[in-house]
């Protein structure tokens, strides 16, 4: 590769990157906690056993609870959501912005105020859209991005690999066969990065092309529209007077059970108008297989979509993106690989301020983008922190609000972007704000500790969440305390190349 090339390949890897790594580092921090939803869930709502026995738990006892409390539900639609391995709190949406929380042992429904929401929710909000609709297109944007800078990271760097690995192999030099920690975790996550990049991105893009297509076509053709959809049609004897009912609605939950014993529930949808009609999706841990089947309000089979490559093609690309490549045990891998590609993106990004810092300190250019990057990086994994921390701390019995959720991670970006005006180097405040969201990550198992300590109980099946979500906080903590080592020997390093390479 001639130089001119390696220099404009170089250019476009770190401007680019610094630039999606800003968006996408609180995408991952996020993303890595979702894995373990269902976990968080209970993890959240895991001390409301008090003066309550712990009593057996079924889709069907949880469904004929729902219908006492909320008698109604049927005239609007509902989705209920869980997994049947953790069927402790089952999640339950109206419309396209109630959620609501129901938990299936003291029969509460949590959250029955709109503007409330539980922790995980609100992850998997900032996750996909920042919680606003112009953020699907930012994250798509910077997706694309991502893929871009891996391509040409691999083009910069796979050579000089080579070389050096081929160099340590055949005469036994001691030396390192990779330049530095962020190629390091770059290629650790190489596959990683290119398949979320490109899943991220086609599920971002391909909804901002296709929704307005979908909305005119819809407008066009009237009830049709659904049937394109994979909506069946209403059945000419269908009775439209007939009631949805608990009994009918456990029935249909069973048939599916027993016609699809290795899928588990995902979603239960309630569809009342025009005709009442439900829709039962399933997924696989142990293959690449959706099952989507329709009901009528008798608990009749009515529709099941056929299989086709596209779609196979679709739900293989939905299981890789979630993290069911190798079922449950695949959760910890990408788990992992995501704390790498977060490392990966955080190195790079302050790795590009170090360089530049020793001409430029003093430019306004350069203190915003300082401000923006730390923010973006180090500021994720703080603001993640202190929201889970300000979840268990004062969200006993209702979730916080929408607003409250939202002030805590915007504040706290904005206050490690402030912190840059009070450090004059970078390595200084990237340190503290890495320091504070590892001391932070490291409150929460212990706050359950302390609970246990003072004599609180836990429903059996929830011990098994509450390890594993407080083994992933550990982790996270483990991950900022490494991580602003790493960022203060980078930087030394940098400097000290600088210096070197003076003139004398």
């Amino acid at each position: 590769m001639d130089k001119k090339t390696l220099t404009q390949l170089t250019k476009q890897h770190s401007v680019l990157g610094a630039i999606s790594a800003c968006i996408l580092t609180i995408v991952f921090v996020c993303g890595s906690l979702l894995f373990f939803r269902g976990q968080l869930l209970n993890w959240q709502f895991a001390w409301q056993q008090d003066n309550q026995l712990e009593r057996a738990m079924s889709w069907q006892s949880a469904v004929t609870d729902l219908t006492e409390t909320v008698p109604d539900f049927v005239n609007q639609r509902i989705t209920l959501t869980t997994d049947p391995q953790h069927t402790h709190l089952f999640q339950i949406y109206v419309g396209h912005d109630d959620r609501l929380l129901y938990n299936n042992q003291t029969q509460q429904l949590f959250g029955q105020d709109s503007a409330q929401q539980a922790a995980s929710d609100f992850l998997y909000f900032w996750h996909i859209n920042f919680t606003t609709h112009i953020g699907t297109d930012i994250i798509a944007l910077a997706c694309i991005f991502l893929i871009m800078v891996t391509i040409s990271g691999i083009w910069i760097r796979w050579k000089d690999l080579v070389k050096k690995f081929h160099q340590y192999r055949a005469k036994g030099k001691s030396r390192d066969v990779f330049k530095d920690s962020h190629v390091l975790l770059g290629l650790g996550v190489l596959l990683f990065m290119l398949m979320y990049g490109w899943s991220s991105a086609y599920f971002n893009v391909g909804y901002e092309i296709n929704g307005p297509v979908y909305h005119e076509y819809a407008k066009k053709s009237g009830e049709s529209y659904w049937d394109e959809l994979g909506f069946p049609r209403k059945p000419d004897n269908y009775d439209m007077d007939a009631v949805l009912t608990a009994e009918r609605l456990n029935q249909i939950i069973t048939d599916y059970q027993q016609a699809y014993p290795e899928m588990r529930i995902a979603r239960f949808d309630i569809y009342p108008r025009p005709w009442v009609r439900l829709r039962v999706s399933g997924e696989s841990d142990r293959s690449f297989e959706f099952v989507t089947a329709f009901y009528d309000v008798h608990g009749n089979l009515l529709y099941e979509p056929e299989r086709k490559p596209l779609n196979d093609v679709y739900n293989i690309m939905v299981q890789l993106h979630e993290g069911h490549l190798l079922g449950k045990s695949s959760h910890l891998l990408y788990f992992v690989l995501s704390m790498m590609a977060i490392a990966a993106m955080l190195i790079g990004n302050l790795y590009w301020l170090a360089i530049r810092e020793p001409k430029r300190a003093g430019q306004t250019v350069f203190k915003l983008q300082r401000f923006c990057l730390e923010a973006g990086t180090c500021g994720a994994l703080l603001a993640v922190a202190l929201l889970l921390v300000c979840t268990r701390l004062f969200s006993q019995g209702e979730p916080l609000l929408v607003m409250t959720n939202q002030l805590i991670i915007i504040l706290s970006l904005l206050g490690c972007g402030f912190l840059t005006l009070y450090f004059k180097q970078a390595k200084d405040s990237a340190h503290a704000v890495l320091q504070g969201a590892g001391v932070l990550f490291l409150l929460l198992p212990l706050i359950d500790v302390i609970r246990l300590a003072l004599g609180h109980e836990l429903y059996s099946f929830v011990s098994r969440d509450m390890l594993t979500v407080n083994i992933a906080f550990f982790a996270l903590s483990c991950l900022s305390f490494g991580l602003a080592t790493v960022v203060v020997r980078v930087s030394d390093k940098v400097k000290k190349r600088s210096i070197e390479l003076e003139p004398a």
